[in-house]
């Protein structure tokens, strides 16, 4: 009875990956003119000239940009929060009770400081006219922060962006809103996440 070969030989012939005298005997078996098997190696050599040809094409350089501008995106909203690690609240002006006899004053500015580990952040909220405020950070943490990513989000959208100095001092202006939060993307570790208080609260003080 006649030997036929599997798919996956045949696959592998066209491939090159086959040893020596392993191939000597698929092409011997080709040249009896088994109907059967010349059509499974057309198959296969029609599949990898197809691959072969669709590793030379290249990809317009749009697409890749849009591409890249995609995966970004998806970066920021969607990866950046769930890899963030949250930092605790150490000190909120708004909350620390007042000195005898002295009357808060609307104008000053909220101070708020935020510790992990060997990271802080001090933050400073100065309410602008209209729904406007303007944020002042400082990072503190191990090297130099000169061109950290400093993203703010909401629930579903990045809001603003900007990078840290080489003091890790950053300054970001937005509308007033709840649910806001910081992240740093810092490289080599997982990223800083800050969610930001009522803003409201540093204009109204209740």
């Amino acid at each position: 009875m006649e030997q036929h070969f599997t798919e996956d030989q045949w696959s592998d012939l066209v491939r090159g990956v086959l040893p020596a005298e392993k191939s000597l005997a698929l092409w011997q078996h080709l040249e009896k003119g088994c109907e059967g098997c010349r059509q499974s190696f057309r198959l296969w050599q029609l599949v990898a000239d197809v691959a072969n040809n669709e590793i030379r094409q290249e990809v317009p350089e749009a697409l890749m940009h849009s591409s890249r501008g995609a995966y970004i995106e998806w970066r920021r909203l969607y990866l950046l929060p769930q890899r963030a690690r949250m930092v605790r609240l150490v000190f909120d002006s708004l909350l620390a009770p007042l000195p005898s006899g002295v009357r808060s004053e609307a104008s000053a500015p909220r101070r708020i400081l935020w510790e992990s580990g060997q990271w802080s952040c001090d933050l400073r909220i100065e309410p602008l006219a209209g729904k406007r405020t303007f944020l002042t950070g400082q990072i503190v943490a191990p090297g130099s922060q000169a061109g950290l990513p400093v993203l703010l989000l909401s629930a579903d959208a990045l809001e603003a962006e900007t990078t840290a100095n080489q003091f890790g001092e950053f300054q970001l202006e937005i509308d007033r809103a709840n649910g806001l939060r910081i992240y740093f993307d810092v490289p080599g570790i997982r990223p800083v996440g800050i969610l930001l208080p009522d803003l409201e609260k540093s204009v109204n003080g209740e």
